[in-house]
């Protein structure tokens, strides 16, 4: 299948594999050979969800340690906003292809960026509403990193076609498509996270945004490491220069 996204398809060897570090929550991997599907598609959301009501606790916690609240118009407030609709697109994407797919490792991606994505949601609507910010979201979006954009037109994002036929594909089409947008929209993610990470005022968003980070870097190498694997050109956009905040 032609790269529908448009970007140059390197070779596998061109791939940086940073790895994520993160650890699968229970029930929601099937080991990394594939070989156990896990749970069903509901039984994901409830996990999801209460990933989200834990997450919003901790969050609620570890941010109200004091300090005044960001301004609307800081760092902080308009990455909250603007991942968040980001994220909103990667669950949409993930849920067609637990419908529609039958990789046994790629179902197990998906249901990762469900239950990962959704709970950080959770915890970026917690430090929103915690800040006085929730309700009040810019028209525009970017606006915090770059000059203002449609939301419709953040980095990353699928296009409405493309996400028609994404959900209309099926099989090797699927998982060709599903891994292509899945790159390039963490690749969106990563260039507003790595900005957040060293720009934002609290450091509970820089540290959230650098989890963003590395979590999304690492699943953008596992897919490239499954494209390879099944023939397919491994995919390498532009990803944004990453230097960790430092506590202060």
């Amino acid at each position: 299948m032609s790269d529908l996204t448009g970007v140059t398809t390197p070779d596998a060897t061109q791939v940086q594999d940073p790895g994520s570090g993160r650890i699968d929550p229970p029930g929601v991997g099937g080991g990394h050979d594939g070989r156990r599907r896990g749970p069903a598609t509901w039984q994901i959301v409830v996990l999801a969800l209460v990933v989200v009501l834990v997450a919003g606790v901790v969050g609620w916690g570890i941010g109200n340690r004091g300090g005044s609240a960001p301004g609307q118009d800081s760092v902080d407030v308009g990455f909250f906003y603007d991942m968040t609709a980001h994220h909103q697109q990667a669950l949409t994407m993930a849920l067609d292809y637990i419908r529609n797919g039958n990789d046994p490792r790629l179902l197990q991606m998906a249901r990762e960026i469900v239950t990962y994505q959704s709970s950080e949601i959770g915890a970026m609507n917690t430090y929103l509403t915690q800040w006085g910010r929730l309700g009040d979201e810019p028209a525009l979006a970017m606006g915090w990193m770059q000059p203002p954009i449609p939301r419709s037109e953040m980095p990353g994002l699928a296009t409405t076609a493309q996400m028609a036929q994404l959900a209309a594909a099926r099989g090797f089409e699927l998982d060709d498509l599903f891994t292509q947008l899945m790159i390039q929209h963490h690749a969106g993610g990563i260039h507003m996270a790595a900005y957040a990470a060293t720009h934002a005022e609290k450091q509970s968003t820089r540290d959230l945004a650098a989890a963003m980070d590395d979590g999304q870097r690492g699943e953008i190498s596992e897919m490239n490491t499954w494209r390879t694997r099944h023939g397919l050109k491994a995919v390498v956009p532009p990803l944004a220069k990453f230097t960790p905040a430092i506590s202060g």
